[in-house]
């Protein structure tokens, strides 16, 4: 990516697919599933799925990997997206409950 380039644009111009490859997993994933969601379960899934997968393609844009190896990464995200979120929201409520033992001390 260009230097005078801002990830937005690169976002509008060819990243805003990313969105829909993670969706697609959710997608994917609810069509397989034994239990039977409803119509706002499957939305919320979706959606979390989608916007689980922008931010990865912001995060991984930059880094020196293959397209194909980023491109799996998406779907899986979408996939795994609501672990992902719940394994954060957890992460979080344990750092906010004692974040001394998060951080080293000298």
């Amino acid at each position: 990516m260009e230097p005078e380039r801002s990830m937005l644009q690169e976002f509008l111009e060819g990243g805003w697919i990313i969105p829909l490859v993670g969706a697609a997993g959710m997608l994917a994933r609810l069509l397989t599933a034994k239990k039977e969601y409803t119509i706002l379960e499957q939305f919320k899934n979706i959606a979390s799925a989608a916007i689980a997968s922008a931010i990865a393609w912001f995060i991984l844009e930059q880094t020196d990997i293959p397209s194909l190896y980023k491109a799996i990464t998406y779907g899986i995200i979408g996939v795994v997206s609501p672990e992902i979120i719940n394994g954060i929201i957890k992460l979080a409520k344990h750092f906010e409950r004692a974040p001394e033992k998060f951080i080293n001390k000298p």
